[in-house]
Parts: structure tokens; sequence; C-alpha cells
């Protein structure tokens, strides 16, 4: 079991393909951006704009590249459009690399799309829909295990009265803790087994709605996606790389916004048809072994030792 840390994980592969079918569209670019399809920008933050209930969420941009960001001028282009529809005056060309910029978005907050968008029966609404769903779920199921394996551990460290029930292990061997760590992990698996039945029951009909609308859906359509606030994004529609990504700040609380956006169902199948987890061993090797357990054992013999 200790071999599955070095496997690629099944929501790691899961997460990078649910990227491609819904928030990647960019490819990504070698070279530095030039003047006759750039423009440099000192962006210092994002302005997040409800337009169903008119809130606003601020979230400050790394400074990287001496603060300069580099927009397409389709990009550019863009954010005139929205700032004009917020009723705000775009900065002169010379201001946008002197002055700090805010970068404007408009998408639905999560309470305003759970109110008018995440009970759409419009196909390819519900398709977005059910496709975040099931990406929740993916990654849910392996955070519970997560928890509930180091809950196992906990379990068998408070039974534990002895240092020599500890000790007459060589505990100063990364391997043999682990392993040891393992034999006690794989002893106690009833809540994560629980949490893997509920997985099945609750991804299955999402899967089998899926497959039956992607029947009828056309090649792309237009849909709303959402977006977490703590995502780096690219100023380039067409590729990013370092100039072009704006990198939230390390300490920003990520937040889901949802904007429309065009939906290949080529890219939707791929997400929809991966392989998920299936199995105990598999939820195990996906959740893995957790550093911290190491340092939960070498306190429990300390204290013991005491």
């Amino acid at each position: 079991m200790a071999e599955n840390n070095v496997m690629t994980k099944i929501t790691d592969n899961l997460l990078k393909v649910y990227d491609y079918a819904f928030l990647e569209g960019a490819t990504y670019g070698f070279y530095k951006p030039n003047d006759a399809m750039y423009v440099g920008v000192r962006m210092t933050e994002k302005q997040y704009n409800c337009p169903g209930c008119g809130r606003s969420f601020r979230v400050k941009i790394r400074n990287d590249n001496d603060g300069i960001l580099y927009f397409s001028k389709g990009r550019i282009a863009e954010q005139k459009k929205i700032y004009d529809e917020l009723d705000m005056d775009f900065p002169a060309d010379w201001e946008l690399m002197e002055k700090p910029y805010t970068y404007q978005l408009s998408g639905y907050c999560a309470d305003c799309a759970a109110e008018k968008l995440l009970a759409s029966e419009e196909w390819g609404q519900r398709i977005n829909n059910l496709c975040h769903e099931l990406y929740l779920q993916d990654m849910l199921v392996s955070d519970k295990a997560k928890q509930y394996m180091t809950d196992a551990v906990e379990r068998w460290l408070n039974g534990i009265e002895s240092a020599d029930e500890l000790t007459r292990f060589d505990l100063a061997n990364p391997e043999i803790l682990q392993e040891l760590i393992w034999i006690m992990v794989l002893s106690d698996t009833e809540a994560c087994e629980k949490a893997l039945q509920e997985y099945r029951d609750s991804v299955q009909p999402i899967l089998y709605e899926l497959k039956e609308l992607l029947e009828q859906a056309t090649p792309a359509w237009k849909a709303y996606v959402a977006r977490s606030s703590s995502l780096p994004e690219s100023m380039s529609d067409g590729e990013y790389h370092e100039y072009t990504l704006a990198f939230p700040a390390e300490d920003t609380v990520g937040q889901d916004f949802y904007f429309r956006r065009s939906v290949e169902k080529s890219r939707v199948e791929m997400f929809v048809s991966q392989h998920r987890i299936a199995s105990i061993q598999e939820l195990l090797a996906d959740a893995g072994f957790q550093e911290k357990w190491i340092d939960m054992v070498m306190d429990k013999a300390n204290e013991l030792l005491k």
C-alpha cells in the first residue's frame, strides 16, 4: 500500500479532465507577448460583480513580473464592454501600465446561481449542472476518506496504553513506520466503505441522466459554468504563460461564480466516461498516506515515554 503515493490518483485525473471540459480554453505559450498583440496592464485586483443581487467581491492579485500582466487585445475589448455595462470609465491607454487596474467580471454568485441556474431544466445548463455535481461528489468521497483514515489512526493510538506497544517497532525506520500505520488503517475501514457506498448511490443516477442528455446534445452549447475565485486565470484568450496568468493572493478564500461560456460535447463526454473510484482499495489509495500520521504516532510514543 505504501507504493500508492507515486501512482496517478483517480481524483487528480478527474480534476484535470473537468478543467479541460469546462474551464481551460487556452493553450500554453513559450514566448514573451509582443506589443502588436498584447497590452501591458498593472493589474492589482479582480472584482466579481453579481448581476443577480448586485453584490461585488474583490480578490487581490499576486505581484508577479513587476506587477505587469499582458492582456490580449480581445480581452481588453471585453473589459471595455464590461466597464461600460457597469457604467464605469475605462482607463486611458497610458494609465493601464502606470496605475493600479481592477479587472472586472460579471458572474452569478453561488446564492443567485442556486436560485436562477441550478434548478434549470434547459438541457445545456442541466448538463453543466450535473457535471459540476458529479465533480463535487468525485472530490468529496476522497476528502471524506482522508478524514476517516485519520480518525482510524486516532482510534488506534487512543487505545494504546503502554509505550512498548509502539517502541517494539523500529519507529526510526520510515518504511516500517509507514507500513505499521497502513496496517492499522486497513483494519478499520468501515467508515470509508460507507462513504464509498454513498458515493456510488449519488453518482449513478447523475451518470445515467448525463448519458441520456448527451445522446441528444448538439456538438457545442453555451451555458453557465462555476469557477472559483481562487483559481489563476489567463488574460489572453488564446494562450497562457507566466506573463498572462493572474494568480490570486495566497490568502484568497475561494468562492464560486458562474459565467456563461461555450462547452464542447466531446470534452464533456470525456469527463463523464472517465474511470471513477469503484472499490475500497482505490478509495484508500486515492486518499493516500498522510505525513501527519507519522507525527501523531511519534507524539503518542513520546507522551507514553514521559
